[in-house]
């Protein structure tokens, strides 16, 4: 599942990104204990510009609610210029090491239309 974020500005205070991760069967996953999560940011085919492994919470989706909140600090993403950034999330359960990974983007819109 990819998700496009939308915000105006990559400024100090962004508001939190909220995602329903299904499973290949499309059933939410319970992220809500055992699993770590990081997230990279960045233009193909240059390295990632952004790495964060903090703010992330696992919940467990009731009635198709999100499963994972993602948490910016305040200008976290300011480096990031106008345009589409893409992320990709990876969740790695803590028992197994299975890796989960969701990719994205994120679009800063500094004039619109």
């Amino acid at each position: 599942m990819a998700d496009t974020l939308t915000y105006p500005t990559p400024a100090a205070n962004l508001p939190q990104a909220s995602f329903l991760w299904l499973d290949s069967s499309g059933v939410p996953l319970d992220f809500s204990s055992g699993w770590t999560f990081s997230l990279k940011i960045g233009r193909p085919p240059n390295s990632a510009q952004i790495y964060k492994s903090t703010g992330f919470s696992g919940l467990a989706s009731v009635n198709n609610s999100a499963n994972l909140v993602v948490t910016w600090s305040n200008g976290e993403l300011s480096q990031l210029t106008a345009g589409r950034w893409y992320f990709q999330i990876t969740a790695v359960q803590t028992s197994s090491g299975a890796e989960r990974i969701l990719t994205g983007s994120i679009l800063f819109n500094f004039n619109p239309l």
